[in-house]
């Protein structure tokens, strides 16, 4: 092993010197060099800039290099977004890529990544995670502060989306943002028969996450070419090692100098190949691959007929969910009034390798505004919770939804629920009555009979609860809100778990009694022994312990609508 480590780092040094790279060790303040970018067209233009030093460390096991970019393009705007990856040359050789800014700078310096670096990229991975998603979750990506003006940051990537809605963009704008992109909604297009030349350094190159009837792509600079492998942006994307993006040559149609957000207006040209490694310090491609898409079909319903949308996409456990939502909300956007009342039916099947059984997400959703907010995320929330207990390798091989809509407002209230006495004897048969109003004014009433258990002694109180699904499932998975979240034995019983969630068209009539009991992957096991129940506390992070045993629980589907709200009241045991 000790022969081998001098070996290594003499080939690093011999291709070093065979590609004309300048080591980190040999630049010094005050020399002059050129960055190469793309600023229109698909051509790079080379533009002067002046090292002002080295940053040693600059983070873990990297270096910053710092210089002043000496041109009238960038003088009052500072690095422009899909810069990143744009090459530094000195004395003709290669130094690295510009890939960091400050924010707010009011000269145009920049920070470089070592080309040493990029090249060894996949000796460095770490990724963005989001949150863990619950069935409350409002969002898959928790929003974060900005970085301070005075810190040097990554150039944001800049990501744009076209076939989508306006609303679509400033919906989730925030939290692209969080995860490092600035979205721009309609800055882009797609030419992928357009005639292009053999991609270079210096050349734009756009990710692209989804196309087809919705297009995105991601947008930044080709820093160096050995072979078939390509490295890019100087930066990582989203970090995480191995991924397959598909990437395509970009043509730049205009820069935009914006004071605020300086960014390239840009379309997709021929596809180039596939990103295979997401590294801290750059990202790799692979000229001439050809990726691994889930293909996605959503089919929108309502009274003027059918409209399909058909889309490849990424295959990422981070991505994917946020991408489905964001088609899913553009669909309803653009079709239904987002602002009006109305009523959204949803059903998606997801399909992942090796399982015999797809991911089935099904709900229904109604009220005065935000259709496409409720709709979009109830589909998406099981996705992400699936991708976050499974092993990163395990992606969907298919997706496919259908939306039906109609402007009713299919939905009912609970009002009120009280039993015929509020004081029994085990043994007794109480009748539960829940009264419920509709928006125009119809009530309806449903009665659940309930025999108390003779077993039961006297002078316990027991708790009555009717709730709507979303209240339900909160309840029934909280076992999913524990540190380091459930435990699956297999995936085929995280799919049947999330096949148990509540619909929306139901409401659920429960009965409990103070008495130990316990939840694991939205099971419960009420009314136990002593003896079993303190066996079970034994095993944290397995059972949940929830104190109130189930004695009764109904289900009852309302077909004419969505069911919202919960009452709770007691019950009295004589004694």
């Amino acid at each position: 092993m000790r022969c081998l480590i001098p070996a290594v780092f003499a080939a690093i040094l011999q291709m070093s010197a065979q590609q004309g790279i300048m080591p980190i060790g040999q630049i010094r303040p005050d020399m002059a060099g050129v960055a190469r970018t793309v600023f229109r067209g698909q051509d790079p233009e080379e533009f002067p800039l002046r090292i002002l030093g080295v940053l040693q460390n600059s983070g873990p096991g990297q270096n910053m290099i710092l210089a002043r970019l000496l041109t009238a393009r960038l003088e009052q705007t500072g690095v422009m977004q899909g810069m990143s990856g744009s090459p530094v040359f000195i004395e003709g050789k290669l130094v690295g890529a510009i890939a960091f800014a400050f924010p707010f700078a009011k000269e145009p310096i920049a920070g470089i990544r070592p080309i040493e670096e990029m090249l060894q990229v996949e000796r460095s991975s770490t990724s963005v995670r989001a949150e863990r998603v619950h069935f409350g979750s409002t969002e898959l990506v928790a929003h974060k502060g900005q970085s301070e003006a005075n810190q040097p940051s990554p150039v944001l990537t800049p990501i744009s989306f076209a076939g989508m809605t306006e609303r679509t963009a400033q919906h989730f704008a925030g939290q692209w943002r969080s995860l490092g992109f600035v979205l721009q909604q309609g800055a882009s297009g797609s030419q992928p028969n357009a005639a292009t030349t053999p991609l270079r350094s210096g050349d734009m190159i756009s990710v692209q996450l989804i196309r087809g009837d919705m297009n995105s792509g991601a947008d930044g600079t080709v820093t160096h070419i050995a072979g078939n492998q390509v490295y890019a942006f100087g930066h990582r994307f989203l970090g995480g090692g191995a991924v397959e993006f598909p990437f395509a040559k970009a043509e730049v149609i205009t820069s935009m100098p914006n004071l605020n957000m300086p960014f390239k207006i840009s379309q997709s040209l021929k596809p180039a190949g596939t990103i295979v490694f997401d590294g801290d310090a750059a990202v790799k491609g692979v000229l001439g691959r050809v990726p691994r898409l889930v293909p996605l079909v959503i089919r929108y319903r309502d009274a003027t007929g059918v409209k399909e949308y058909k889309m490849e996409m990424v295959r990422h456990a981070l991505l994917s969910p946020l991408l489905l939502q964001m088609a899913l909300f553009s669909t309803l956007d653009s079709h239904f009034r987002s602002a009006g009342s109305g009523t959204v039916d949803l059903k998606g099947e997801i399909r992942f390798p090796g399982q015999s059984r797809p991911l089935e997400i099904e709900g229904r959703y109604s009220g005065d505004n935000n259709l496409p907010i409720a709709a979009s995320l109830g589909a998406a929330i099981p996705f992400a919770f699936f991708q976050q207990h499974v092993e990163e390798s395990l992606l969907p091989e298919s997706m496919t939804f259908d939306l039906v809509a109609n402007t009713k407002h299919e939905q009912w209230v609970i009002e009120s629920a009280t039993a015929s006495r509020r004081t029994v004897k085990p043994g007794d048969t109480v009748t539960i009555r829940t009264q419920l109003s509709s928006p125009n004014g119809v009530e309806k009433v449903v009665e659940h009979p309930f025999t108390v258990p003779s077993w039961l002694p006297a002078g316990e109180t027991l708790t009555l609860t009717v709730a709507d699904s979303f209240i339900t499932n909160l309840l029934d998975f909280r076992s999913f809100y524990q540190p380091g979240g459930p435990v699956f034995r297999s995936t085929a019983e995280l799919i049947r778990t999330l096949a148990t969630l509540h619909p929306a068209n139901a409401m659920y009539v429960r009965v409990f009694r103070s008495s130990p009991a316990f939840q694991s992957g939205g099971r419960e096991l009420s009314n136990l022994p002593p003896s079993i129940a303190t066996t079970l506390q034994k095993t944290p992070g397995t059972y949940l312990a929830v104190y109130q045993s189930r004695l009764f629980d109904r289900e009852t589907r309302l077909i004419d609508g969505v069911v919202s709200g919960s009452r709770t009241f007691t019950l009295e045991i004589e004694k």
